[in-house]
């Protein structure tokens, strides 16, 4: 049977913190991207709605589409862990 790390760090180190705990602001990449794509999430069947923030032909990082019809702006844990 297999045994977690008794200390929170730990487990925060190797897997991340728990959704629950996040303090509800963006993270920050530190450069404004140069436009945002329209696209969708690939990692399901679903294609949620998202907009890639581009600079530099190099993909910065991600924010809502909230004028998706399916998804409204939101991502499902795999999708965001993927784009994070």
């Amino acid at each position: 049977m297999a045994t977690l790390p008794k200390d929170d760090k730990a487990i925060i180190d190797q897997f991340g913190p728990h959704l629950a705990y996040s303090s509800g602001q963006r993270l920050e990449t530190g450069a404004e991207p140069d436009k945002l794509v329209n696209t969708h999430c690939c990692f399901c069947g679903q294609q949620c709605g998202i907009k890639l923030k581009v600079k530099d032909n190099s993909v910065i990082g991600f924010e809502p589409w909230y004028d998706f019809p399916f998804n409204k702006g939101m991502l499902c844990p795999k999708g965001v862990k993927r784009y994070l």
